[in-house]
């Protein structure tokens, strides 16, 4: 899922500016448990503007209940994450970024830029990938979202508050890897992409506010249109990654809480299907 995965590229460029109203929100969670194991996966979203309250009576357990919290990448001082970004946006010898979008984009191109408070000059020397990872947060940062307000971080100072360790099933460094390994022509479908879906965090926060798992898969499968490539490295194949871990821990005892994003725990090749499929009961609590 793109918008989830860019998330922590994205928050790095986000500051808070107009404030919402308040949001009532129910993300999806589920239990998977057996006689003395019990895993609770939540559907995260990786920045969130203030005045979210997701933090549901079930939620709450799920939190208090656990021994570890699990998350996409681990933590790190938002230095070192810009700096691990920038490395791997930034080339030499790059394609002007006009000339990397068709003709009849390149106006939305410019106001996408302009919204996300950049210059030409400035996406020149980023990678294709990079470029969309930065322009979809856009819409983000006028809605005011930070990578603080998202639902890992709150977790994650919950967690930390209690004393209770947190692991990560990637790395920052290993996410961004991944697009690296994409060809010039699925980077730019990505760009196209970014550019034309200007509304994509709204229809994402509500989507994954509703806990709808049909209405989360709908919201992201407009970018894999047409490149099921980019949907198998982005999305799919990491599932089974993920899904082959927590089937693997579920032969040890304790309470874990796996949060990542919504999008992957929703559609047919989700985590939470993968581990049905592996004859886990998955049981859908919230």
């Amino acid at each position: 899922m793109m918008r989830p995965l860019l998330a922590a590229a994205i928050a790095l460029l986000v500051t808070a500016c107009d404030r919402p109203a308040m949001i009532e929100a129910r993300p999806a969670l589920w239990r998977v448990q057996d006689h003395d194991t019990t895993i609770w996966l939540l559907g995260t979203i990786h920045v969130l503007p203030p005045g979210v309250k997701w933090e549901t009576p079930a939620i709450d357990q799920a939190i208090d209940a656990a021994d570890m919290l699990v998350t996409e990448i681990p933590a790190q001082p938002p230095e070192q994450a810009a700096a691990t970004f920038a490395a791997a946006a930034h080339a030499d010898g790059l394609p002007p970024i006009a000339d990397r979008v068709p003709p009849g984009q390149r106006d939305r191109l410019k106001q996408a830029a302009r919204a996300a408070g950049l210059s030409a000059d400035t996406l020149g020397g980023m990678k294709s990938w990079a470029v969309a990872a930065t322009l979809s947060g856009g819409e983000s940062r006028a809605m005011g979202a930070t990578i603080d307000h998202g639902v890992e971080a709150v977790v994650a100072r919950r967690f930390a508050a209690a004393g209770k360790p947190r692991r990560a099933l990637e790395t920052q460094a290993g996410q961004l890897a991944m697009f690296d390994t994409l060809p010039e022509a699925a980077q730019r479908l990505l760009l196209l992409r970014a550019i034309e879906q200007s509304d994509g965090y709204h229809r994402t926060l509500a989507a994954w506010g509703s806990g709808d798992t049909a209405r989360i898969a709908a919201t992201f499968e407009p970018g894999f249109r047409g490149a099921p490539a980019l949907e198998t490295i982005l999305v799919t194949d990491r599932n089974r990654r993920w899904s082959g871990w927590i089937a693997q821990r579920m032969t040890a005892p304790g309470t874990v809480l796996v949060a990542v994003g919504a999008g992957h725990l929703a559609g047919g090749t989700s985590v939470v299907a993968m581990l049905r499929a592996r004859g886990l009961k998955v049981e859908r609590v919230q």
